[in-house]
């Protein structure tokens, strides 16, 4: 059979359905999705390099990330990994899109774009001689490695359905869809001419006796790691996360934490740490990825002065900056409502105003939507991930007159 690019979808035909098998909907929920257009979004990615002659670096006019190995030796990794772990809704097909190119298959190299963090998850891989799709599982059924020879569906060798053949020194665009359940079918392929091609499929439902995954709530990554000296490149161009089966937001745990009469200290007009949260470093003994997204912030003056308040991520702390559980059973967070900031703040999310007399009380409410990943690190070099400036969420506030006295509640949801 010809590749036809033009032709017409038919309602029956398994590329206009999701891994469910239902019709595929115009309207699905968009969880995830970067593009490098300025910069590597730092705020976003991990970049991770370990070893020597490695680089990381935004090109500007192709407005990508391009991943080097200039003669690094054994053990060299460059890697880039969303900091959020993208949830999973279970009865809903995940989509995953992710466009690069390995520019050239290079002995002793392994090259890599997935939706996984390197011990659960899916990932297109070219291990300087073959093309292949691994299923990382941290579970008793263990990975599965399925080389370009093998694949099921459509070998991309110039005699499969489709009649083309894969060039990874190509740019390319990788699709994959799954059912979770952590016992459904997972298919992989690429999008050429504005077709998906799906060349191959992972089932397990009536086949496996244990999950295939541990978790489908996972990051997306591109990346490179070597077992001998190495000079080689590679790009990373654009991702996206879709939940598939119509827009339905999923419940979460709703959670706050308050502190009374946090003072704005001594010295007038100076920022003073009021309160802080970011995740616990695991929970239930797991390592703690739950997605958190702040709700509003309430604050009420209970002593006289004019203040203003400050909501930030990757405000240093010094001095006392033990955390505490919100809930040691049920939250995946700790907070800190002690210690001294430190310079500034990475960003500042919102301020606002409050007065206060011998008369009246002033207060504020402010509620909340961005985009800052409130999370641990990868834990990619460390091995154990740990909480990040970057991923946790302070309140800071000042005031014309010493001492003044606040009463703060912080409101957030947690998503597991």
């Amino acid at each position: 059979m010809s590749y036809n690019p033009n032709a017409v979808i038919e309602l029956g035909d398994t590329h206009s359905r999701d891994s469910f098998g239902r019709m595929r909907v115009s309207t699905p929920l968009g969880l995830f999705d970067s593009q490098f257009t300025y910069d590597l979004q730092p705020l976003l990615f991990d970049q991770v390099i370990s070893g020597t002659n490695i680089t990381i670096a935004h090109d500007s006019t192709n407005r990508n990330a391009l991943l080097t190995f200039a003669a690094t030796p054994t053990g060299g990794k460059a890697i880039m990994q969303s900091f959020a772990f993208h949830r999973y809704q279970p009865g809903k097909a995940m989509a995953i899109n992710i466009s690069f190119n390995f520019i050239a298959s290079v002995a002793s190299t392994l090259k890599f774009v997935g939706y996984s963090d390197g011990i659960n998850g899916i990932e297109f891989q070219n291990d300087g001689t073959n093309n292949q799709f691994v299923i990382y599982s941290g579970t008793t059924n263990g990975n599965q490695t399925t080389t370009q020879a093998n694949w099921n569906l459509d070998k991309l060798n110039g005699t499969g359905p489709s009649g083309l053949t894969l060039d990874i020194t190509k740019a390319q665009i990788l699709v994959m869809d799954f059912q979770a359940l952590y016992t459904g079918r997972v298919r992989v392929g690429f999008d050429i001419g504005g077709s998906v091609i799906y060349v191959h499929q992972f089932n397990h439902s009536n086949l496996i006796i244990h999950p295939y995954i541990q978790s489908a709530n996972l990051p997306v990554r591109a990346g490179m790691t070597c077992t001998g000296t190495v000079s080689t490149t590679m790009k990373f161009t654009c991702c996206t996360v879709i939940s598939e089966g119509g827009e339905e937001h999923p419940g979460a745990y709703e959670y706050s934490q308050t502190v009374f009469g946090a003072s704005t200290g001594a010295s007038t007009n100076t920022d003073a740490h009021i309160m802080s949260i970011r995740p616990r470093a695991t929970f239930n003994s797991i390592v703690n990825r739950t997605q958190i997204a702040m709700l509003e912030v309430n604050i009420i003056a209970t002593s006289t002065g004019n203040v203003t308040w400050t909501l930030c991520v990757g405000q240093a702390i010094t001095g006392t900056t033990t955390f505490n559980n919100v809930n040691a059973t049920y939250s995946g967070v700790e907070y800190n409502t002690a210690g001294t900031i430190s310079g500034s703040p990475t960003i500042k999310i919102d301020s606002g105003f409050l007065s206060s007399s011998n008369q009246s009380k002033g207060s504020s409410q402010m509620n909340f939507t961005n985009r800052y990943p409130i999370t641990l690190d990868s834990g990619i070099i460390s091995g154990t991930p740990a909480a990040r400036p970057n991923g946790t969420v302070s309140l800071i506030a000042q005031s014309d007159t010493a001492n003044t006295s606040l009463n703060v509640s912080m409101k957030w949801v947690e998503i597991r």
